[in-house]
This record gives structure tokens, sequence and C-alpha cells, in this order.
């Protein structure tokens, strides 16, 4: 009897229905040169996940609740903040120590994924330091996918220290200890063989006679 199951016909890969939201499973924040998931648990340093996907949007808050969302899709430009709306600071709600607090966060919404128990992980972040380290993944990732379109990297959960006016703070960064979806480059025609072979052999073709 086979027992070998059919990806495409054991019905794994049909889709729920789901809600509109931007988080794939359990959320994740860096929070005090911590990655935090689900507001509570300290996520260990040595977690390695695979980068997914990554949302990059304009996210415009209401009532402390995000109320819409503006997403630059592949191959678009990412606007500026000066190309939305609410310019008036002060119209805007009170935030910090009950400073003017802009409506409209620049955010990213980067998917990963456990590669040994396939669980999903958003991690979510409006900052300069989060938004930074998720355009260093990126720039590293189109980088390689020059070569190798469909490689996916995994990457360790780690921090790293950056200046700010109060100092230096640590931030997000995603090191990348893997890839997986790379193909092996194709060896040349004489790979393998001896080096006296090949320049003999290139003898040989140059020593042939000419047909006249």
């Amino acid at each position: 009897m086979n027992n070998l199951v059919i990806a495409d016909t054991d019905g794994f890969a049909v889709q729920e229905n789901t809600s509109a939201s931007m988080i794939v499973g359990k959320m994740v924040k860096f929070t005090d040169g911590h990655f935090i998931c689900d507001k509570t648990q300290i996520m260990p340093a040595d977690t390695t996940l695979v980068a997914v996907g990554v949302i990059t949007v304009w996210v415009r808050w209401l009532n402390n609740k995000p109320a819409e969302h503006r997403i630059t899709q592949p191959g678009q430009s990412h606007p500026y903040r000066d190309e939305f709306p609410d310019q008036d600071e002060s119209l805007w709600p009170p935030g910090l120590n009950d400073e003017p607090s802009d409506p409209w966060r620049d955010t990213r919404y980067l998917r990963l994924m456990d590669p040994k128990t396939g669980a999903d992980f958003t991690f979510v972040t409006d900052s300069y330091g989060g938004r930074r380290a998720v355009g260093d993944l990126k720039s590293q990732i189109a980088n390689v996918r020059s070569v190798q379109p469909a490689a996916l990297p995994i990457v360790q959960l780690t921090s790293t220290m950056m200046p700010t006016k109060f100092g230096k703070k640590p931030r997000p960064d995603f090191k990348i200890v893997d890839w997986r979806g790379m193909r092996e480059a194709t060896p040349p025609r004489d790979a393998g063989k001896p080096a006296g072979k090949v320049a003999a052999q290139a003898n040989d073709d140059m020593d042939d006679e000419i047909p006249f």
C-alpha cells in the first residue's frame, strides 16, 4: 500500500478564511534590547527564523488603533511623510509627554517562520532602528537574489548599538546565518579534470591539422 502523501491533493494547501490583519502568527517587537513575543515572552538570543516576506507601509493611527494602511507595492518607491495629509501639527493627538504625536507611522511588518515547527511570527516596528534593521536585511536579500532569485535567508535575532541623541542605544539586527532555496552553480565543462590533462587537451585541439 502506498502511504506517500501527495502535497497538492491532501488538503493542507487549502487556505483558511482569516482576518485581513498584517500580523501573521505571534507578534514580535524589540524593546529594551530584547525581542519580545506576544508582549511578554523574551525570545532567546540564539533564535533563528526564516525571513519569509515584509510589508512596507504607512499606518494612520486613530484612537490608539491602526485605522488606515497605505502599502507600498513591489516596484513602487516608498513615499515620504509630506505626501500624506495631517500636516498641521497643532491638530495632532497628544502622545509621549503630551507632545503632539504624528498619526502617520512609517511601519514594517517582517514575516518570519520557524523552520523546525512551521510557527509564524511577525516582527512589527515603526522606529528608526527597527526600520534600519529591516532595510539592511532587504538590501542583503536583494544582493543575493540578483544571482539566486529563490533565496530565503535564515536570520538570527540579535541586537547592535546605534548612536542617538541620548547616547548609544540597542537596536534590532537580523544576522543572516544561512540561506534556503539556493541553487548550486553548474560546474564548468572541464571541472574535475587534472590541470595537466586539460592543458594537454587544449594543446591537442590547437595542433589539429588545417583541412586544406
